[in-house]
């Protein structure tokens, strides 16, 4: 693939994006039998819609997929998967949840920067930019709201006897 700044890009998001997928789909797994698990099960369910669509979007465009930074993405959320395991729950929850908001707003960007090149790429417009901008900053705010939520329980101090 000759270096093209929008392939490079999309690349770029399609490995963060399979490390958010990855951890959203542990998240749903992790928490599936706790009060988080219904939350977990549809955000993972929304960032795997929107993978999917970023893939489409590459195919449509013509974008071949970077083998190496996909594995990269792969083997770098399989190696931080204990960081998101086995701590006490609200507190594993909480830092899910601060890491998908950044992965999140990464997507809302990539989404209103692909927004701005529609013009140029004619088969962007078969995809509702619009409407992946406006979900993304939905499941943020969501995101956002269960975190705080979930803040003071996560970072309680305990004293330790």
């Amino acid at each position: 693939m000759a270096y093209h700044g929008l392939d490079v890009y999309l690349n770029d998001h399609l490995a963060g994006g399979t490390a958010g997928v990855n951890l959203a789909r542990m998240a749903a797994d992790e928490h599936r039998s706790d009060v988080h698990g219904a939350f977990f099960g549809e955000i993972a369910s929304e960032i795997n819609a929107d993978h999917e669509t970023l893939e489409r979007i590459m195919a449509a465009l013509g974008t071949t997929r970077s083998a190496t930074k996909v594995a990269a993405a792969e083997i770098g959320s399989k190696m931080m998967a204990p960081k998101f395991k086995g701590t006490e729950d609200e507190l594993n929850a909480f830092v899910t949840l601060e890491t998908l908001s950044i992965g999140v707003e990464g997507k809302h960007l990539l989404w209103q920067s692909l927004k701005t090149v529609e013009d140029a790429y004619p088969s962007l417009v078969e995809f509702d930019l619009d409407g992946l901008i406006a979900r993304a900053r939905g499941q943020r705010q969501r995101i956002e709201a269960k975190r705080l939520e979930l803040a003071p329980h996560a970072l309680a101090h305990t004293v330790r006897a």
